[in-house]
Order: C-alpha cells, then structure tokens, then sequence
C-alpha cells in the first residue's frame, strides 16, 4: 500500500512522472520508508498518525521515489561504486538507512522528524 496517491505525488509535491510509473516507485518508495521506520508505520496504522507525521511520510515517500527513479539500476549492483575512465560514482554509506536502504538525504531527514526511525522504540 502506498502511502501516497498519484495526486498528491504530482498536485502538492510537484513531482513530474509519468502516472503509471508514478505509482510503481509509490509503492516501492512506500516499501522502503516501512523498513527505514522498522515497520512501525504499518505496526501503528498510518492513520494513527499524527496529522504531522502523515505529511512528513508523505513528502518522505515523495522524495525516496524520485530518488529510486534516478538512481534504482544501481541499488542492487553487488559493488559499492564503479569507475570507468575519468568517471567514479560510489554510494555514501550515510545515506543508507535501516535494513541496508539506500535513501535521499531528505528522505532520511523527513522520517527522522517522525520520530519512527529512532532504533530504541
């Protein structure tokens, strides 16, 4: 279940995939933010939430998409960078969450604010 409909994706966050795509990296993105949040997004009920969190999920969910768009052929690549030339692309390891998910910073940042990423809860 993704945690955002293709209206909000395009009309509040603005993003610009096209709708069938749109919503497959949705619910990808919607996978993902469960296992950066240990699951406890579905755990509690999404809505549960606070009105706060749900939008912080959102924009979260929003920004992981976009992010999966852009660089998804590289995630499951068994090497942690490459170069070719005068090219070099290697993954921050900051910007890997909870089960070994490669994240947008603002994705991370987001979910941090929900206070459903802290390890200890």
């Amino acid at each position: 279940m993704a945690y955002v409909d293709f209206e909000y994706y395009r009309d509040t966050f603005g993003g610009g995939l096209e709708e069938a795509e749109a919503k497959r990296l949705l619910g990808e993105a919607s996978d993902q933010v469960d296992r950066l949040t240990y699951g406890r997004i579905r755990q509690r009920g999404f809505n549960n939430l606070t009105d706060y969190q749900k939008e912080l999920i959102k924009k979260a969910v929003c920004y992981q998409a976009e992010f999966i768009n852009r660089y998804g052929e590289y995630f499951n690549m068994p090497l942690s960078g490459f170069s070719a030339g005068d090219i070099s692309l290697s993954f921050n390891k900051e910007n890997q969450g909870a089960g070994g998910i490669i994240a947008d910073k603002k994705t991370l940042d987001y979910l941090a604010q929900t206070g459903l990423t802290v390890r200890r809860l």
